[in-house]
């Protein structure tokens, strides 16, 4: 397993590119930059959903093992952390009408390419597996807090968020600085009502990087012109994250504050980390470009390779699943595509 993540460090270190003394990349949180940083984690969350279908204890398996119990939720820290970035980046720049349009051209348009998922699932779960469900837990899986399969818990916590941004920003129309903050409380009690409802610790242990990208949006000019001012001062920021970092993984599981600030440093890294180093790969372009589609159907591929037998050999089972997943995403994307192109057609229509 371990030479799966060896290809992919091969193909980050083949276009990583370091700024010149004193020079920094200004445009490092760019949807192009963040789509990268992303498509490097979705190709790890990938193989950390293979390996729960294969039994694999091969020499080169055991080092893969031990990097995926110390990432853990890291893998899905930047999809949620720069999800909450983008979104507040568009609120500044169109104001409360982007607000009011987030039920439809967010919520809305995620929500049914979802449901559109959903249906697949059921055909593979229920059609081919010959899995049963209730109605109720069938009816819930389209919200995300139930599974027919898929990965449903990334869905959930997204949909809540998008949910306490608009109300948020609707409420406080005039205060972007109260507004994050509506958001922040909005998600502690999200979270709280997660452990009262007794769901898994994924469902609410990174729902914090929403708010944290949304607050970095705010505050990003400020940490930009402190660290950016020369080498030494983005050096010194780096250290410091790194520190934390480091120190706050060795007692992580101690508290949900330690592990907050675990993640938090994580960011800090990774975020840091992007102002002076740049990763430049039409690999990794393309896996930018249909995350949401490369995530959420891996888990089909998955099942049909083990009900077909192929599980019983990881190698083999990894790479029939991998390129289905490329091969479903690209089908599924351009299908999506068209499916939108009619929908928000007829939508403009009806509006004018």
């Amino acid at each position: 397993m371990i030479i799966f993540v060896l290809i992919l460090v091969a193909i980050i270190c083949s276009g990583l590119t370091v700024a010149n003394k004193n020079e920094f990349y200004s445009d490092y949180c760019s949807p192009k930059n963040t789509n990268t940083v992303n498509a490097i984690f979705s190709i790890l969350i990938f193989l950390s959903h293979a390996v729960t279908y294969v039994d694999l204890n091969g020499t080169f398996d055991a080092p893969y093992f031990t990097l995926r119990k110390f990432l853990g939720q890291l893998v899905v820290i930047t999809y949620l952390f720069f999800s909450g970035y983008g979104i507040m980046e568009s609120i500044k720049k169109k104001g409360t009408s982007y607000v009011k349009q987030m039920p439809v051209n967010r919520f809305f348009k995620l929500w049914y390419h979802f449901a559109i998922v959903i249906v697949l699932y059921t055909i593979v779960s229920v059609g081919i597996l010959g899995k049963e469900y209730t109605l109720s837990h069938y009816l819930l899986s389209y919200t995300g807090y139930t599974t027919l399969g898929n990965s449903n818990w990334y869905m959930f916590v997204t949909f809540a968020m998008y949910i306490i941004v608009i109300l948020s920003f609707l409420v406080f129309k005039k205060s972007k600085v109260l507004a994050v903050v509506a958001v922040w409380a909005l998600s502690i009690v999200f979270v709280i009502w997660e452990q009262y409802m007794e769901l898994p610790v994924q469902y609410y242990n990174t729902v914090r990087c929403f708010p944290a990208g949304m607050m970095f949006s705010l505050v990003k000019p400020y940490i930009d012109k402190i660290l950016m001012k020369n080498d030494i001062f983005w050096f010194s920021g780096f250290t410091l994250s790194v520190a934390g970092f480091a120190y706050f993984s060795q007692n992580r599981n101690d508290s949900q504050i330690h592990y907050g600030l675990f993640i938090l440093f994580a960011l800090a890294v990774i975020v840091v980390g992007m102002m002076k180093i740049n990763v430049k790969s039409s690999v990794l372009d393309w896996f930018g470009q249909h995350i949401f589609s490369f995530f959420i159907l891996q888990r089909i591929p998955m099942l049909l390779a083990r009900h077909l037998g192929y599980a019983r050999n990881g190698i083999i089972f990894i790479l029939i699943t991998f390129f289905g997943t490329l091969f479903l995403s690209v089908i599924f994307d351009a299908a999506m595509d068209k499916l939108d192109s009619i929908v928000f057609k007829k939508r403009k229509k009806i509006k004018a």
